[in-house]
């Protein structure tokens, strides 16, 4: 979870400090920035732009791993030695493989070639009064305008990234859906407080394939097929790249929302934490009325001049 956390705090900050911005226009999608921090040459942006989408696809494949995770430690004990020491490797390779190999896609099948270039020139003049050759800029186009026919890279990335998320989508629904139908038999010779336990970690199970399903992988299906739909259409799109970063944390909140334990762990911090405020503060507050006093008094003291 640590892990998980941290993914997302890296995305968030990648958002923060670049503004990707995401534009549909008709049969194609422009992900781009208009800003460039640290004097950084477009080159450079445009390789951080597809770094963004290899660290979702990261968050995603960490994701996988979690529910993998709790699977095994319901029904696969021994497999949970993949998780510590040195074997931590696989799971560490596992989502490695698939974030590089979705940055190395986005870096070479959605790169700007002239065809895409002015097929979205006017659009760019007119929402954001920059041409496509002036700014960080990665293009999608479904279709050929000349002769409509599929644009072959431009479908294999469609390809690409589909593949990737299928992966982890299922990955995720097979252990969900195995550790509900196998739990209730796993926990019935458990004591009442483990089973209260189980049935909370069932509880966030839900939660957590219900919120990335709505802000992780429903708006990218969204980001990937609509251009195949030839709409005529005009408009920016960056909410969707704001829901991957809300995802991080809730699904932190689930967690403290739905465990007892975490719950009441964090109500003990921060009533810690208000106490030892109330008390810093009522010191101040103390040591400035003695100040005052001290004042008055060196002032009623002084003898007064006739």
């Amino acid at each position: 979870m640590v892990v998980f956390s941290a993914l997302g705090i890296f995305l968030a900050c990648l958002d923060a400090v670049f503004h990707p911005n995401l534009h549909f226009y008709n049969s194609g999608y422009v992900f781009f920035t208009l800003k460039t921090p640290f004097g950084l040459s477009q080159t450079c942006m445009t390789a951080i732009l597809t770094l963004y989408t290899g660290v979702y696809s990261l968050t995603i494949s960490m994701l996988a791993v979690q529910f993998v995770y709790r699977y095994c430690a319901l029904f696969s004990l021994s497999y949970l030695s993949f998780f510590r020491g040195w074997k931590s490797v696989s799971w560490i390779s596992y989502i490695l493989f698939f974030g590089i190999i979705w940055w190395i896609g986005a870096y070479y099948l959605i790169q700007m070639d002239d065809i895409c270039a002015n097929y979205f020139k006017n659009e760019m003049l007119l929402r954001y009064e920059v041409l496509p050759t002036e700014v960080p800029m990665m293009m999608f186009l479904a279709f050929d305008p000349s002769d409509g026919s599929v644009r072959l890279w431009n479908a294999s990335y469609t390809l690409l990234i589909s593949s990737i998320m299928g992966i982890q989508y299922i990955t995720m629904i097979y252990c969900g859906w195995n550790m509900y139908s196998k739990m209730e038999e796993k926990i019935s010779g458990l004591s009442t407080s483990l089973k209260r336990h189980h049935r909370q970690l069932f509880k966030t199970l839900v939660l957590q394939i219900t919120c990335p399903t709505i802000f992780l992988f429903s708006p990218l299906v969204f980001i990937i097929y609509i251009p195949y739909f030839e709409l005529e259409l005009s408009f920016p799109a960056g909410a969707t790249v704001t829901a991957f970063n809300i995802y991080p944390a809730m699904d932190s909140i689930i967690v403290l929302m739905v465990i007892t334990e975490y719950r009441v762990a964090t109500r003990r911090m921060w009533n810690g934490l208000l106490r030892k405020m109330t008390i810093s503060a009522g010191k101040e507050s103390s040591y400035s009325s003695t100040q005052t006093q001290q004042i008055q008094l060196a002032t009623m003291s002084k003898p007064t001049s006739n």
